[in-house]
């Protein structure tokens, strides 16, 4: 295919920037900040470079205005890449889109930039997925992109950017060497940039497969009626060093994120004494302590588990114990206004017939949230009566249920979850107000 002249790309870009202006206010600024890191980068001129969510073409344009020609078009309308060939725009257009480990079909370490403008959108990438666009990049190699503020995006997805990026840097495959953000001048919408740099060496295994099948059958092991207690907390133990990296990156896991969501929104002031139960190694604590609540406790039947979350310093008191019946909690009756579980709640784990205790230990008024795995019902007999059990509580005026139960998508591994917020017979309100 023949290249566009100087001229040609200058009144191609002019045309696409005045579509850009109409159709889609505050889409330049994104483009204009990503080019602009871009060409900090001083990258060399034959560098190989994918537009991912290549959309109207304007960022290549501007691309080719600094002499970069080696610059493919990655996109998952083929109407769009078909009018981008017509634009002559991209030395090869590819028709996939980023939807997980190996979607793009592209060998890895292929490209010296991978690059784009808005591509990770709620309505687009998914921000989980970027394992897939290290993986196609050379090591030395520069992911840039800019998008809207994780606020503006409003999903929990977006919510564990910042997370997995820590979890890929803090296992050496990638640095994050600059985050900024930018207004829009037009919209005055907040943006924000990233530039990653992928380090030398491959990827971690898993990136270039599926999600291993030792790892759903270990954590299904775990998760049954009946299973030894003694042989669950060795499991947690030994895992501990590896359970951040391998629950965020390999099992996309979102159940703190969505948990500590809708405590947010319950407007509860900062002096609240909360409990994370099943706190393992600390990453709902931790969500919750960006939101300035410090008043917080864990406990675990791992000591591995909280030994991890010591290290970081996420918690006020640290406790073992195995949450069962009542009495199994060593904390005194109303302690807490809070009480928070992602992925507690579990065959083998801790089971419905322990909301009494749970009960027992916070404040009239106080909630409990939790996240689980949906499903749990249709193989375990005690989480069966999980919703009736629920309705019981709330017939004898013990608790209420104040939302629930709600199911969403993108729990952990290919798992949908399931939300619940609870609420303790009203007798002495929780505090209120932001302070």
């Amino acid at each position: 295919m023949a290249t566009l002249s100087a001229s040609e790309i200058q009144l191609q870009l002019l045309t696409l920037k005045d579509d850009a202006r109409s159709r889609s206010p505050g889409e330049l600024s994104g483009v204009d900040n990503v080019c602009s890191e871009f060409f900090k980068l001083r990258v060399p001129r034959s560098s190989e470079i994918l537009d991912v969510a290549a959309g109207s073409g304007i960022l290549s344009a501007e691309l080719q205005t600094g002499g970069y020609a080696n610059i493919d078009a990655l996109d998952g309308d083929l109407p769009t890449l078909r009018r981008l060939q017509a634009l002559r725009l991209y030395r090869n257009f590819i028709c996939r889109s980023v939807d997980g480990v190996l979607s793009t079909g592209l060998r890895e370490a292929t490209y010296d930039v991978v690059i784009t403008a808005g591509g990770f959108a709620a309505d687009a990438i998914n921000p989980l997925d970027i394992t897939e666009m290290l993986r196609i990049l050379r090591p030395e190699g520069h992911l840039l992109w800019t998008m809207k503020s994780v606020s503006d995006e409003g999903t929990s997805e977006f919510g564990c950017m910042e997370a997995n990026l820590r979890s890929l840097e803090k296992t050496g495959r990638c640095q994050v060497i600059k985050t900024s953000n930018f207004t829009d001048p037009e919209t005055k919408t907040t943006g924000v940039f990233y530039l990653v740099k992928r380090l030398a060496g491959s990827l971690p295994d898993y990136v270039n497969m599926q999600v291993p099948a030792e790892l759903k059958e270990q954590i299904s092991s775990i998760l049954v009626d009946n299973s030894d207690p003694a042989n669950n907390v060795k499991f947690y133990d030994d895992w501990c060093d590896k359970y951040d990296t391998d629950l965020m990156i390999q099992g996309n896991y979102t159940g703190h994120i969505k948990c500590v969501e809708a405590f947010v929104k319950l407007g509860l002031n900062r002096n609240v004494n909360i409990l994370d139960l099943a706190a393992g190694t600390g990453l709902l604590g931790a969500e919750i302590g960006k939101h300035g609540y410090v008043f917080v406790d864990g406990i675990d039947a791992s000591l591995g588990m909280l030994g991890q979350a010591r290290k970081q310093t996420i918690y006020r008191d640290y406790i073992v114990a195995m949450v069962e019946g009542l009495g199994s909690i060593p904390v005194n009756d109303e302690t807490y206004d809070v009480v928070m579980s992602s992925n507690g709640f579990a065959p083998g784990q801790i089971y419905p017939a322990a909301i009494p205790e749970i009960l027992r230990i916070m404040r009239p008024g106080g909630y409990l949230l939790w996240t689980m795995r949906e499903g749990f019902h249709q193989n375990s007999q005690k989480f069966a009566l999980f919703d009736a059990e629920i309705k019981d509580l709330e017939n004898t005026g013990i608790a209420e249920l104040v939302v629930g139960p709600v199911v969403f998508e993108n729990f952990v591994l290919d798992h949908p979850g399931k939300f619940y917020m609870l609420r303790k017979t009203v007798q002495t309100q929780v505090a209120r107000g932001q302070e």
